[in-house]
C-alpha cells in the first residue's frame, strides 16, 4: 500500500466536514451585544454574577434598558405571484423545447413562488373569484409533474401529482394527471392503485374540453387498461423500481442495547468523576460493527441548504414541497410539512434569526424550544423543580435512556463551574434576543401552547416579562450552553460524478442533538467513522477494541491530520479539555510524517508493541519488553505483504464503486493488520480512510462538482 504515493495521501484526507458549528457568522448581533455590554456597569456586572439560576440572568438583563434599544420585526421570504407566473412561462418553454432539466427547475421556482391556496390567502382569493390565483399553485405542480415524467423520477411526479389534486387543479384537466399517475403505478408494478387512478381518470375525462373524438380516442386506451385489469392479462410493462429517498440504514451489530436502545449491546457506558460518562466495549469490537444508530433530538439546516434539503428529514430534494407560507424552506413530502411544527413558529422571523449571524449551534438550542408547544414546557415546570438528577440520571432496563426523554437532554452535560461569567453574560444576551425574537411568533400564543389556561402569559410590554417568559428564556439559556458541548455536525459526501469516489469530500448540511452519541468521549485516535441517512445518525467501528476499552470518537482533527500542539488547543478552546489520549501523549507523527521502516510489531504472546526500525533489523525476531516473550516477525511481514494485495483489490472495487465489496475487503485488510502491528502505521490508516470514505458513500450523497463549499465561500 506504501507504494500507492502521495497522490493516494492527499486523497485520503478528506472524510471530515470542515464547518464549525460554533462560529458566529456575519450580522447585527455582535454589535447588539458590544452595545448591552458597555451599558453593563463594573457595579452592574458584580450583581450578575451572584445570580445562581439562568432564569435569574434572564430576568437582570431584561432590567438592562439597552436590551430593548433594537427593533425586532418579523422579517421572511413571502410568496409572490408574479414570480411564480414568470418562472412557470419559463418552464414552459424549456417544456415545449424538450429541454426538462430546465423546465424542473423552473417549475420548481414556480412551486416554491406560487401562493398556497390555503387558510387566509384561499379565503381572499375565493372573494375575488379569479380562477388563475385559485390554480396557480397546482398547475405549477402539474406542470412540473410532467417534467419529471419525462426525467423518468417516478416517485417525485406522483408526489407533485397527488399535491396538486389537493389543491383545487382545474377539473377539465385532472384526467391527465390520474392517467399519468396510473402509467407510473404500472411500472411500480402497483396494479390495484393503477386501476383505481385509471377509474379516476375516466370519471375525469368527461369534464375535459377537448374535442369529441379526442376525448373518445383517450377513452377508449383507457378502457382497454380497465379491461386487462378485469381479465388479468395486464401487459408488461417496463418496470421501474422504487428508490427510497433516504440511504439505507443498517442495523445494530448484535442488536440494541436494552439500556440505551440507540447503541449496540457491544456497547456499555460507565461514569466516573473524571470522565462522567463515557462507552466502553462490553464485548470485543471489530471493524465494521454498527455501534450507533440514532435519530436527533433536535436539528437544523445550514442556512445554505434550506433550499437543497428537506426542514425536517434532511433528504436531499428533486422537486420539493414548499411551505404554505413562505419562499424560504423546503420539504421533501407533505408529510414532513405537516411534521415540521417548528417551522410555523419560525417561519415569519427566519430572516431575523439568519440575520443576526448568530451559530448554527445557537439557532439549534431556539429549534430545541420551537419543536415543541408551550405547554409542553410548562408541563415539564414542576418536574424540573422537584428533579433529584441522581435518580432522573439513572439507567436501567425500565428506565432505558431514550433520546426523546426530556429529563435526559435537560441534564446534557454544560460545564458550568468551568464557565466564565463574562461568557456567562454573552450567552445571556444571546438568550434574551432569541427569547425577544419567540414573541415575535406565535408560540405565546399558539392555540397549542395552552395559552388559554395560564393567565399570566398576557404581553408586559417589551421590556418587561411575565413569569412564564422568564421560565422559557432561562430554558433558552440553559440549551444554548448545552448544545455547545453536546450537538454534532450532519454531513453529506459530495462526489464529483456519479459513482466515483475520487476527489469526494464530505460537507456540513446541518447541526442536530443526538442524546446517546453524545456520551462518547474523545480521543485523537478515533474508533468510529459517523455517516448520516437524513438526520439519523450511524457509526461503524474502523478499527478493532477488546472488552472493557474506551470506544472513543473524534470531536475535532485526528492525529494525522493536525499536529498534537494544535489538536489540544482546539480541544481546550472549544471543549474545555486537555486531551489525554495515547496519540497525544506518545505524540503520534502527523500522516505526512509517517516513516513506513519504523513499524510497531506486536509481541505474539502479550501483544505489546515493540517499536522496529526494519532497514536495521539483524535478526527477524524481537525479545518482548513485556513479558520476555521471544517474537518472529517473519511471518508478520510475508502478513503484511498479503494486506498490499488485498488493499489493491479493495481499491479495484472502490473504483468500480462496488461499495460493500470494498468495505468487506477492508475490513480483512485491518484485521490482517491488526494481527500484526500496532499504529502509527501508514498502511493500517490508508485502509482506515478508504473504510470510512465506503462508509460515508453509503449514507448522505450528492453529486456536486467542484470545490468544497468552504473553498468556495473564501
Amino acid at each position: 500500500m506504501a507504494t500507492n504515493g502521495q497522490a493516494s495521501e492527499d486523497k485520503m484526507l478528506e472524510t471530515k466536514p470542515k464547518r464549525d458549528i460554533n462560529k458566529e457568522m456575519p450580522g447585527f448581533f455582535k454589535d447588539y451585544a458590544k452595545m448591552v455590554r458597555m451599558a453593563i456597569t463594573n457595579d452592574k456586572f458584580n450583581e450578575f454574577t451572584k445570580c445562581t439560576t439562568d432564569e435569574e440572568r434572564i430576568r437582570f438583563i431584561f432590567a438592562i434598558p439597552e436590551v430593548h434599544d433594537i427593533s425586532l420585526k418579523t422579517y421572511f421570504r413571502p410568496k409572490s405571484e408574479k414570480e411564480a407566473v414568470d418562472y412557470k412561462e419559463q418552464g414552459n418553454k424549456a417544456f415545449g423545447k424538450n429541454e426538462n432539466a430546465a423546465a424542473l427547475r423552473f417549475y420548481s421556482q414556480a412551486v416554491l413562488k406560487a401562493p398556497v391556496p390555503t387558510g387566509k390567502y384561499w379565503k381572499l382569493i375565493k372573494e375575488n373569484a379569479d380562477p388563475k390565483k385559485m390554480t396557480l399553485y397546482s398547475i405549477c405542480l402539474a406542470n412540473r409533474s410532467a417534467a419529471l415524467y419525462h426525467l423518468r423520477e417516478h416517485q417525485w411526479c406522483v408526489k407533485d401529482i397527488d399535491e396538486a389534486l389537493e389543491h383545487h387543479y382545474p377539473k377539465e384537466l385532472k384526467w391527465k394527471l390520474y392517467n399519468r399517475k396510473a402509467h407510473i403505478m404500472l411500472s411500480f408494478r402497483r396494479h390495484i392503485d393503477a386501476q383505481e387512478a385509471f377509474r379516476q381518470a375516466l370519471k375525469w375525462l368527461d369534464w375535459s374540453k377537448m374535442e369529441r373524438e379526442r376525448r373518445m380516442e383517450h377513452q377508449k386506451k383507457i378502457q382497454k387498461w380497465l379491461q386487462l385489469f378485469k381479465s388479468g392479462k395486464v401487459e408488461n410493462y417496463e418496470e421501474v423500481k422504487e428508490v427510497e429517498l433516504l440511504p439505507l440504514v443498517p442495523y445494530w451489530s448484535h442488536g440494541p442495547s436494552e439500556n440505551f436502545p440507540a447503541l449496540s449491546k457491544k456497547v456499555e457506558v460507565l461514569h466516573d468523576n473524571n470522565q462522567g460518562r463515557y462507552a466502553v466495549a462490553a464485548e470485543d469490537i471489530n471493524p465494521g460493527d454498527v455501534l450507533a444508530v440514532e435519530d436527533p433530538y433536535a436539528y437544523v439546516l445550514m442556512r445554505d441548504d434550506y433550499l437543497l434539503h428537506c426542514q425536517n428529514c434532511f433528504a436531499s430534494v428533486k422537486a420539493a414541497i414548499p411551505c404554505k407560507s413562505c419562499a424560504a424552506v423546503v420539504y421533501c413530502s407533505v408529510e414532513c410539512r405537516e411534521k415540521s411544527y417548528f417551522h410555523s413558529i419560525e417561519c415569519n422571523i427566519l430572516d431575523l434569526l439568519f440575520g443576526s449571524g448568530m451559530s448554527i449551534n445557537c439557532f439549534l438550542a431556539f429549534r430545541m424550544v420551537t419543536q415543541s408547544p408551550l405547554s409542553f414546557f410548562l408541563e415539564q415546570k414542576d418536574k424540573l423543580r422537584e428533579m433529584d438528577p441522581k435518580e432522573t440520571l439513572a439507567v436501567t432496563k425500565e428506565s432505558p435512556y431514550v433520546g426523546t426523554d426530556f429529563m435526559r437532554i435537560y441534564n446534557l452535560v454544560r460545564h458550568e463551574n468551568q464557565r466564565t461569567q463574562e461568557d456567562n453574560l454573552h450567552r445571556t444576551i444571546m438568550a434574551a434576543f432569541l427569547l425577544k425574537s419567540l414573541r415575535k411568533t406565535k408560540y405565546f400564543g399558539d392555540k397549542g401552547s395552552g395559552f388559554a389556561a395560564y393567565p399570566l402569559i398576557q404581553d408586559q410590554g417589551d421590556d418587561r416579562l411575565n413569569d412564564i417568559e422568564a421560565f422559557m428564556g432561562g430554558i433558552i439559556l440553559r440549551f444554548t450552553g448545552l448544545v455547545q458541548f453536546n450537538a454534532h455536525e450532519v454531513s453529506e459526501y459530495c462526489l464529483q460524478k456519479p459513482k466515483t469516489i475520487d476527489d469526494s469530500h464530505n460537507e456540513t448540511i446541518g447541526a442536530a442533538l443526538y442524546p446517546s452519541l453524545a456520551l462518547f468521549n474523545h480521543s485523537c485516535h478515533g474508533a468510529q467513522v459517523r455517516y448520516f441517512s437524513g438526520n439519523k445518525v450511524i457509526t461503524k467501528a474502523y478499527r478493532k477494541l477488546k472488552k472493557g476499552e474506551m470506544i472513543p470518537e473524534n470531536y475535532g482533527q485526528t492525529y494525522v491530520a493536525a499536529p498534537k500542539s494544535k489538536r489540544k488547543q482546539e480541544l481546550k478552546e472549544r471543549y474545555w479539555f486537555d486531551c489525554l489520549c495515547q496519540a497525544c501523549q506518545d505524540d503520534w507523527p502527523m500522516y505526512k510524517d509517517f516513516d513506513p521502516k519504523m513499524l510497531k510489531f506486536k509481541c505474539q504472546k502479550c501483544q505489546e508493541p515493540r517499536l522496529i526500525d526494519t532497514d536495521r533489523m539483524m535478526m527477524p525476531f524481537f525479545k518482548c519488553d513485556g513479558c520476555g516473550d521471544q517474537t518472529n516477525i517473519l511471518g508478520a511481514l510475508k502478513n503484511l505483504q498479503n494486506t498490499e494485495q488485498t488493499y489493491k483489490a479493495a481499491m479495484t472495487e472502490m473504483n468500480g464503486f462496488n461499495i460493500r465489496a470494498c468495505q468487506k475487503l477492508l475490513i480483512e485488510n485491518m484485521n490482517q493488520l491488526d494481527t500484526a502491528l500496532a499504529p502509527p502505521y501508514r498502511d493500517y490508516h490508508m485502509t482506515q480512510e478508504a473504510f470510512m470514505k465506503c462508509c460515508l458513500a453509503e449514507g448522505n450523497t450528492i453529486i456536486r462538482p467542484g470545490k468544497p463549499k468552504e473553498e468556495r465561500m473564501s
